[in-house]
């Protein structure tokens, strides 16, 4: 679970480095996905050890839990936005769901892998 997460905060960087690369123009929410990026990647380097994985693997599911709020909230609010008329930086738009797609990937990958990981502590022998 570990690997996974380096691999999903590397994606989160990947998506900000891209959006970065297509466009001057710098909307705030163009560095969401770095901000979960990087305390995910962190987590899964920590996870590393087995002595602390547990922790912090519950860690970066809480970091993609948030990302999936907060990006499913303001992609909601983008699209009440595009629907009364009012200009949304599409780009930004794309790169917050991308975001929460990588987040709720996430957060379903970790929520089962701690099921099974709970089925195997609790299962004698």
């Amino acid at each position: 679970m570990s690997r996974i997460a380096i691999v999903f905060g590397l994606m989160l960087c990947a998506v900000t480095m891209l959006a970065l690369m297509v466009t001057m123009q710098k909307m705030p929410s163009q560095f969401c996905p770095m901000m979960f990026g990087i305390p995910m990647l962190f987590c899964g380097v920590v996870g590393l050890n087995p002595h602390r994985r547990k922790h912090a693997m519950q860690v970066a599911a809480t970091v993609a839990l948030l990302g999936t709020l907060i990006g499913g909230s303001n992609t909601i609010f983008s699209l009440f936005r595009v629907l009364r008329g009012i200009q949304v930086n599409s780009l930004a738009m794309q790169v917050v769901m991308a975001m929460t797609v990588l987040c709720t990937i996430f957060l379903v990958v970790s929520l089962v892998s701690f099921t099974q990981a709970r089925r195997r502590r609790l299962t004698p022998g």
